[in-house]
């Protein structure tokens, strides 16, 4: 592996933010707190999701059953968006697009694409999901032009380059 194909962050607002506190915006995906944070609020974003779509005329001690079975069900959607994700970018990869783009970070586009659809759904909910709704796709947002901020700026760079 050259220098040149060195991974970095998915999420390019940590080092936007460790840039502007005087730090190195050349990090690795190595950072335990980005992996656990982002994964959590994916985690429960698609949980809050469907759990709103639970029927809300059951019985209290079959609502609480079912919400712990869910928590064991969002693991097999997850695998199955998974496998789903692969044959998009399969039948994409045939009429040419994400040739260049590895197969990981192409996965990480459909799965952010999926869950963003997930957050917007939330905002018609109750509060609570109404919040982690809005706040996740504020952190897109915010992703977003910190992407942007990174291609224009040197920060991205090695000073070699």
């Amino acid at each position: 592996m050259n220098n040149s194909d060195k991974r970095q962050f998915y999420f390019s607002l940590f080092r936007v933010i460790a840039l502007l506190r005087g730090g190195d915006a050349r990090r690795t995906e190595s950072n335990a707190f980005e992996a656990w944070l982002i994964g959590f609020m994916i985690y429960s974003i698609h949980y809050l999701f469907f759990a709103t779509l639970s029927p809300s005329n059951l019985k209290p001690w079959l609502t609480a059953l079912l919400l712990v079975a869910l928590a064991f069900w969002i693991w097999l959607f997850w695998l199955l968006i998974l496998y789903f994700n692969s044959i998009i970018i399969k039948a994409l990869r045939v009429c040419g697009l994400f040739r260049a783009i590895p197969t990981r970070r192409a996965q990480s586009i459909l799965w952010g694409i999926s869950t963003t659809a997930m957050a917007c759904a939330l905002l018609k909910g109750s509060p609570v999901p109404r919040e982690l709704g809005a706040i996740w796709l504020v952190a897109v947002a915010m992703n977003l032009v910190s992407a942007m901020i990174l291609a224009f700026s040197d920060a991205a760079r090695s000073h070699g380059e």
